[in-house]
């Protein structure tokens, strides 16, 4: 019987290293804080967060929280924010945030959803009177322009109470 002998052709593996982010939201990461101490505060009240001009709400009569995360639109330039704060007393008061920032496109792989970065390059707000509500925003300040995939705080969001 006679040997056939083949040569060893390399084979090919259709392989890839797909290394996709497994956290792959993209939102802007907020904190709470008292205006008068400057720490961390838990919120007793309601807060309610609503796109300006839209029925969207993004965060629903969230109490005991002392931070919370918002999506940016991947259009336009300026997010603006409607902070509805309410109390068990049934007072009821709207302050609104504008963050502007431009929107970064990201591409990790074709095997990758795409994904839309943002870079915040100012925030301001609009108050109420504490009369309406004993609770209003003193100030915001900026504490990480890069919103991406990382779960870290970009916006510092410091409330004025009466009662604090």
């Amino acid at each position: 019987m006679k040997k056939i002998l083949l040569p060893l052709l390399p084979v090919l593996a259709g392989c890839t290293d797909i290394d996709c982010p497994l956290d792959n939201i993209v939102e802007m990461g907020c904190g709470i804080y008292a205006s008068e101490t400057g720490q961390p505060l838990q919120l007793t009240d309601t807060l309610t967060i609503r796109v300006a001009g839209r029925d969207t709400i993004l965060l629903n009569r969230a109490q005991g929280i002392s931070s919370f995360y918002l999506p940016l639109r991947h259009s336009g330039t300026v997010d603006t924010l409607l902070l509805r704060l309410s109390n068990a007393k049934g007072q009821v008061a709207t302050d609104t945030l504008f963050v502007t920032h431009t929107s970064v496109p990201h591409f990790e792989s074709i095997d990758c959803p795409a994904a839309v970065f943002h870079e915040i390059s100012t925030a301001r707000h609009t108050s109420h009177a504490l009369s309406l509500m004993p609770l209003t925003i003193d100030s915001v300040a900026v504490s990480q322009t890069s919103v991406n995939y990382d779960d870290k705080e970009n916006l510092k969001i410091y409330l004025r109470s009466t009662s604090h």
